[in-house]
């Protein structure tokens, strides 16, 4: 039985000591951290040094990390005591490498494949959000015997009605609260937008990579991991943070850990996750 906590830390430096702390109460097994920094993960790994002895960035493996700036200084981070190795980038065709982050660890009676991922929010990076979403798709559309977890902020979806299951970005939902698909979604089409959404959150149990929190808790169950507020008042609330899992896993539990975003450590709630 093991333990794994995945979060979007939201950029927030002075907050990474009272973060770090707050995860490692926790005491996670495998720790997948999203919206790091160049300068955030040197802070990250001292702290965490003191008790995972395994941590990796996705800067590491960017060769020319010049290009860490701007849309492209935002990356991944993957902690464990477990033995972990790296894998290569080049398994996934994504305009910014460094948003996804493969592993092979050995939790010494099996070794899984471990995907972080961080995929660009659509309304500041558009079609990156879905040029990233097709390419982690793509490299993880495939049968396999090994067991996955996949995990991250996948900025999506917008909502999960009880009768029409999962609405992407690219559906608008009226006050009957039926969605329907735009043809046309932020300049281009918005099949191809809807389809990048939906291949990711539902495409991927065909290949053995399902989604851990609707295994538990099966929709009309309302969640969410981010909060959008606007002068003070919320209005809307995203379940944006997953796992996804091979069905040979088994889940003890798996809950938005709210009291770490409601004290104002980061803009997202993390998402614990306990199998064996």
């Amino acid at each position: 039985m093991f333990k794994c906590l995945t979060w979007n830390l939201g950029h927030r430096l002075k907050k990474i000591p009272s973060q770090m702390k707050a995860v490692m109460d926790r005491n996670p097994n495998i720790i997948a951290f999203q919206e790091i920094t160049l300068e955030s993960s040197k802070i990250i790994k001292k702290i965490l040094s003191s008790s995972y002895k395994n941590i990796v960035d996705s800067f590491e493996l960017v060769l020319d990390q010049s290009l860490l700036k701007g849309p492209r200084r935002l990356g991944v981070l993957i902690a464990t005591n477990y033995d972990l190795k790296p894998r290569s980038q080049n398994e996934f065709e994504i305009p910014w490498p460094e948003r996804i982050l493969a592993a092979d660890i050995d939790t010494s009676n099996q070794t899984i494949e471990f995907y972080n991922a961080y995929i660009p929010p659509g309304s500041s990076n558009r079609w990156k959000k879905i040029e990233t979403l097709e390419g982690l798709y793509k490299g993880l559309a495939k049968h396999t015997e090994k067991k996955r977890i996949l995990c991250g902020d996948f900025n999506t979806p917008q909502d999960e009605l009880l009768k029409h299951g999962v609405c992407t970005f690219a559906q608008k939902i009226n006050k009957k609260g039926v969605p329907k698909l735009k043809k046309i979604f932020r300049g281009g089409s918005g099949n191809r937008w809807d389809q990048g959404e939906r291949n990711a959150l539902e495409g991927l149990k065909e290949f053995n990579l399902s989604d851990a929190y609707r295994r538990i808790h099966p929709i009309p169950k309302k969640a969410y991991s981010f909060v959008i507020e606007r002068r003070g008042k919320v209005v809307a609330k995203r379940r944006f943070d997953h796992f996804f899992l091979s069905k040979e896993f088994k889940i003890k539990s798996i809950e938005y850990l709210h009291q770490f975003r409601e004290s104002g450590l980061s803009d997202h709630s993390p998402l614990e996750l306990i199998v064996h």
